[in-house]
């Protein structure tokens, strides 16, 4: 079974197009999946560390993956190696609202890396999926660019964006009294803020990219590549 997994199809763009079906498809870690939940997909790209990679490994059920980590350093918060869980257990949460201004900031070459491989997936043979651990972090911003890139307005893309709360809101209530027990209602609430989908931390990538006036160009992503890939994927 795969978390947090949806598919991107039936979005609509701002000029009426939609996104096919069995396209483009986003989730959590794949260390549970079995063939039938990767029925369709025939590619993998992973945006997780090389330490998160190799303590949880995905299971592929023999589809291609490339390793395209977001950033490749242990960092408290978003990346989810022993050591950062434990580095968060020691201090607490770092604010995710700046996290999210730090990973559009200092890693948008990740960030055209895996935006180019999404557009040169040969959509042929299946859909594409990115995944983080979660699935709402580096998951997340990756497909708010997608959606960026395919002309979403941003109304829309947040809507997506909070559909992981499904999943994260669950499992934090339960992290959040755990923390209480242990550490006291300042820490556990601010360990519950880290693991849902908030409105500002969208927010604050997306005020990267205003302030900046040219992010996307600055991804410098073929034009060939992104005429291509939206005669593909939408409808």
């Amino acid at each position: 079974m795969i978390l947090n997994m949806r598919d991107l199809g039936g979005i609509r763009t701002a000029d009426g197009k939609t996104i096919r079906q069995g396209c483009l498809v986003r989730s959590a870690k794949l260390e549970k999946a079995e063939e039938q939940d990767l029925a369709g997909i025939s590619e993998v790209i992973d945006l997780r560390t090389q330490g998160e990679r190799e303590e949880i490994p995905d299971l592929l059920c023999g589809r291609e993956v490339q390793a395209i980590p977001i950033f490749d350093n242990v960092r408290s918060g978003v990346s989810h190696e022993r050591e950062a869980e434990r580095k968060a257990e020691r201090k607490g949460p770092p604010d995710m609202g700046s996290l999210y201004i730090w990973m559009m900031r200092e890693h948008r070459d990740s960030f055209a890396k895996v935006l180019t491989a999404i557009m040169r997936h040969d959509y042929s043979e299946g859909a594409v999926l990115w995944h983080c651990t979660e699935g709402k972090d580096r998951c997340g911003l990756t497909t708010a660019l997608i959606l960026e890139l395919l002309g979403v307005d941003r109304t829309t893309i947040m809507e997506d964006y909070l559909k992981t709360n499904k999943v994260s809101i669950p499992k934090a209530m339960g992290i959040r009294e755990r923390v209480r027990l242990e550490r006291g209602d300042e820490v556990a609430e601010s360990v519950y803020r880290a693991f849902i989908a908030e409105r500002g931390y969208l927010e604050g990538a997306w005020k990267v990219m205003d302030e900046d006036g040219h992010y996307m160009e600055s991804l410098g992503l073929s034009e060939e590549d992104v005429a291509r890939f939206k005669e593909t994927v939408l409808e």
